[in-house]
């Protein structure tokens, strides 16, 4: 129909009322990213590259990480004859996250770590070379660790296997992340509410971000106060976790290494909350206990009475940051050295004088 005396047909009318939209839309973004008013976007969505196997890997050839995207020196996957090897995996505590900095975390000195802290220990006994290999990546828990022991760390041809375990990995389980979405990009339980449409708006409209960060943020929230999404129970993900925690002590054994699961205070702000999921430290410990009671070669350390019982505890942890500080590794590292001699699992060569202590 073409234009009369009564004005634009329909159609015109309604390209218009588009275009305005698209120019308004577009001018809003610019003056919100002008004006810097956005969140930035979370790093569980960024500062990672695709892996086939694993569910996310640190981009390779980042300062800091190794040529694989670890932290640490580059490890020849070739044991050094007479080498006693030790593999650690698990999620932000085992890698190392602990400084804040303008707002955000930022991992602690690689030589704070407990890992490396452990390795410079067992070197200055002036025993056979030691070498700790740091395969802990933020965010991991039972399900993704399995698959970095399977596809990484055994392939290292360890002596010893320390997995990293705490209350964040029953949520974690619970509620995601659960796999890629594309472009290097993680889908989390607040991810998949979004939707497909929803994700992409989110990552590359900063007008997107400020509209949907209120009801994601509640959504995190209950994500973090109850058992995660209604169709996973408490008792179906404390399975889950058993199940992993189980394939990575049969692999181990398989391989002839031992196993020790750690379980690592990690967050005052986080604890021993009524009606918090994987937030009770006898639970946490007893299914831990369960899955070694059957099998050889694997057994658990448990950190956290060492932090209770601690004569400055809050010299542990950050300040509302839920991590260890550098004194809190330090705490770690010694733990489970001082078990590992108490259980005789170090060669007698790295044995401090006068064999095992009480």
């Amino acid at each position: 129909m073409k234009d009369g005396k009564h004005g634009m047909s329909p159609r015109r009318a309604l390209a218009a009322l588009a275009l305005g939209a698209v120019l308004c839309l577009g001018g809003l973004e610019i003056a919100v990213r002008v004006l810097d008013l956005a969140l930035p976007l979370p790093e569980e969505h960024s500062d990672f590259a695709p892996n086939n196997v694993l569910p996310r890997q640190p981009p390779r050839n980042v300062y800091g990480r190794n040529a694989l995207g670890f932290r640490g020196p580059d490890r020849e996957l070739e044991k050094p004859p007479g080498t006693f090897r030790i593999v650690g995996v698990g999620d932000s505590l085992t890698y190392g996250s602990g400084i804040r900095l303008t707002g955000r975390l930022r991992p602690v000195p690689y030589e704070a770590t407990f890992l490396a802290r452990i390795e410079a220990a067992l070197a200055a006994r002036g025993g056979p070379p030691v070498e700790a290999i740091n395969l802990g990546l933020p965010g991991y828990g039972p399900e993704p660790e399995a698959l970095m022991l399977r596809h990484y760390g055994l392939h290292y041809r360890p002596d010893l296997v320390l997995v990293g375990v705490s209350p964040t990995d029953f949520r974690g389980t619970a509620s995601g992340p659960t796999g890629w979405v594309g472009h290097a990009y993680m889908m989390s339980s607040r991810a998949r509410r979004m939707g497909g449409l929803g994700f992409w708006l989110y990552r590359r409209s900063h007008v997107a971000r400020i509209l949907f960060a209120h009801p994601l943020a509640r959504a995190h929230d209950r994500d973090l106060l109850g058992p995660g999404r209604e169709e996973d129970d408490p008792e179906t993900v404390w399975a889950r976790m058993q199940e992993a925690w189980g394939r990575m002590a049969d692999m181990t054994r398989a391989a002839g290494a031992r196993i020790v699961f750690v379980r690592i205070q990690n967050a005052p702000r986080m604890g021993h909350r009524q009606g918090r999921q994987g937030d009770d430290p006898a639970e946490l410990l007893r299914r831990l206990r369960q899955v070694c009671a059957t099998r050889d070669k694997c057994s658990v350390t448990d950190v956290l009475p060492a932090f209770s019982t601690h004569q400055a505890p809050e010299t542990l942890c950050l300040p509302n940051g839920g991590r260890c500080s550098e004194a809190g590794f330090a705490l770690v590292a010694d733990v489970i050295l001082r078990d590992l001699e108490s259980r005789g699992l170090l060669p007698d060569e790295l044995m401090p004088p006068g064999g095992t202590i009480d």
